[in-house]
């Protein structure tokens, strides 16, 4: 009975010690693999809007100092303010490949919270991006988005008396080799209301480059490629009263004498173009939201512009 009871002393001791070095551990170093379970792995599309974030109620509290010492100083004082020492709670992961994990994680500093994700490459930390900001502005909501393709785009739109009044957009992918979340897409809230055509003075040689307008700001501009088959695209939308706008430029591959489709390595938006002498109509196959606002499409029939005459120049009559 004496030696049951010793033995039973010894497995409790043996584990009290054991969960002391793990806490330990936990506060003082850093260890992926502990760090990884406090996660939820899930798979993309993943959306957090500021509301729904501010009331989320995870409560996985990530206790590592070596954790804490991935995020530097200089971020968290632009985030936080001077000498912040903000608390980190685990939301979700998920996989972009075997070797690269994306961590979802809340902090907190008082009663300011902000998303961050977190980027390990091989279980080492290689970079932190801010997912989600809520701001103090009454007027904007945001939302942040992760798509099957792993692009994040973050979304502000702002309202005024129950109307929406403007739309600002980033789109961010990581890059593995890089080990940095880069910008892809910009289009700025309080963006002018100049739009720059990027390729306006590119050749225009091929049978269908040329401008093809709806309207001053819906509009799409062709020009000559690198070849016959390929065709350079840039694409301006302004719908719903400026409320909502898009943009997209690239490459048309030909594949066939009056149709193209627009497929980007690294981009999901996949779009199809059938040409006429008198108009290119769009559709979008799948994927565009990264380029554009929720509440438009790049869909639609495009009349083609007729050129104008070079300053100087005459016709000639006919006999």
């Amino acid at each position: 009975m004496i030696r049951t009871g010793f033995v039973i002393l010894c497995t409790i001791l043996i584990a009290c010690g054991s969960r002391k070095e793990k806490e330990q551990e936990d506060e003082s170093g850093f260890s992926f693999q502990s760090f990884s379970k406090k996660f939820r792995e899930i798979t993309p599309p993943y959306q957090l809007s500021d509301t729904g974030f501010l009331k989320n109620a995870d409560t996985a509290t990530i206790r590592s100092e070596g954790f804490a010492a991935f995020i530097s100083d200089s971020l968290k004082t632009a985030w936080f303010g001077k000498n912040s020492k903000p608390k980190y709670i685990a939301m979700v992961s998920m996989k972009p490949s075997d070797k690269t994990q994306l961590f979802f994680i809340k902090a907190i500093q008082g009663n300011k919270k902000i998303a961050l994700v977190c980027a390990f490459d091989d279980q080492r930390f290689s970079a932190v991006f801010p997912f989600l900001i809520p701001d103090n502005d009454a007027t904007t909501s945001q939302l942040s988005y992760i798509d099957r393709s792993f692009v994040i785009t973050k979304t502000v739109i702002q309202r005024k008396q129950g109307i929406t009044t403007g739309e600002g957009k980033e789109v961010y992918d990581y890059d593995a080799t890089a080990k940095a979340f880069s910008l892809i897409l910009t289009n700025p809230l309080n963006a002018t209301n100049e739009v720059i055509n990027p390729i306006d003075t590119l050749p225009r040689t091929h049978k269908f480059a040329g401008d093809y307008v709806k309207s001053k700001r819906n509009y799409i501009s062709v020009r000559d490629g690198r070849s016959s088959s390929q065709l350079l695209v840039f694409i301006h939308i302004d719908q719903k009263n400026g409320s909502c706008t898009g943009e997209l430029k690239g490459e048309i591959l030909m594949t066939s004498a009056t149709t193209g489709v627009y497929r980007q390595a690294g981009d999901p938006c996949g779009m199809s173009f059938r040409f006429s002498p008198s108009s290119v109509i769009v559709k979008e196959d799948q994927g565009c939201g990264s380029h554009r606002g929720l509440e438009c499409v790049f869909n639609g029939t495009y009349p083609k512009k007729k050129e104008t005459e070079p300053k100087g120049s005459t016709k000639k009559s006919a006999k």
